[in-house]
């Protein structure tokens, strides 16, 4: 049992190279697109651009996440500047566009959520696809 979980634990961190967020961003991108059509068609314009507006939020958030994070986890001097500026574009910028498209635009909140979660579903099924396919075992 140990053995399977320790496999699947390193598959996994494996899996989370510095090109997994390119790859998230660019599976998001398209298929939150396509998905968006047949979405606006049979259901509505405003449920597709909630979809569309929630998964590009997501999609800002998850760079902002990640150039703060890498400027704070790094071997060389830290760029307290640089940090504290990324930090002061995240939180005030992204989180008054969120509440911009919510509260001024009238977006469904239940499809803006789903746009939302659009990228974590889309890493999730990336880093499974990978265990499932055991692209990182080095046998």
């Amino acid at each position: 049992m140990t053995e399977v979980r320790d496999s699947v634990v390193h598959a996994t961190w494996a899996s989370m190279d510095a090109d997994l967020l390119r790859r998230i961003r660019k599976t998001s991108v398209v298929m939150g697109v396509v998905m968006a059509v047949p979405l606006a068609f049979y259901i509505g314009w405003m449920p597709a651009a909630a979809w569309i507006a929630g998964g590009a939020w997501s999609l800002a958030n998850l760079a902002a996440i990640h150039s703060i994070v890498s400027r704070v986890l790094t071997n060389e001097k830290r760029d307290k500047r640089a940090i504290v500026l990324a930090a002061g574009i995240k939180f005030p910028v992204l989180y008054a566009t969120g509440f911009a498209m919510l509260a001024w635009l009238k977006l469904p909140v239940a499809w803006w959520m789903a746009g939302f979660g659009w990228p974590f579903f889309v890493a999730v099924m990336k880093s499974l696809g990978r265990i499932y396919l055991r692209l990182d075992e080095t046998h």
